[in-house]
């Protein structure tokens, strides 16, 4: 229903960092970027929704799984080289509202949601500003 939503342009599927548990989670998202500098922005993403090993050797075992190339990965996580990427982003999540993830916005309008109800609460939203 969401893919639907997104089609037709109802809805808009936008990702930004949102820092909510501190060093772990920026040490994530610079993970998750450095992977996407190899093609693996999703894979790296799925794998830290579901696990709390938020450990460089962690990461450099997940990217060699991924057959990522380590050498590349590793120095990319060293150098920090998307950490104002990641601050900006996470930026600018607070600015728009942010408070806890995942959060929708329809035309400045938003609230934050889990579940089906994300469906709900983006249908309802748009309805109301005659977007649906």
């Amino acid at each position: 229903m969401l893919d639907e939503l997104v089609r037709s342009g109802i809805a808009r599927f936008e990702y930004v960092h949102f820092l909510g548990h501190g060093g772990p989670s920026v040490f994530a998202a610079m993970s998750t970027e450095c992977a996407g500098d190899q093609g693996a922005w999703w894979s790296f993403h799925d794998h830290y929704m579901t696990t709390n090993d938020f450990t460089r050797d962690s990461a450099v075992a997940l990217a060699a799984s991924l057959e990522l190339d380590t050498e590349q990965f590793g120095q990319c996580l060293d150098e920090e080289a998307h950490l104002d990427t990641v601050n900006a982003s996470h930026q600018q999540a607070r600015e728009a509202g942010v408070s806890r993830t995942p959060t929708i916005h329809v035309n400045g309008e938003g609230a934050a949601t889990i579940g089906e109800a994300l469906i709900e609460q983006v249908l309802a939203l748009a309805n109301e500003l005659g977007e649906g």
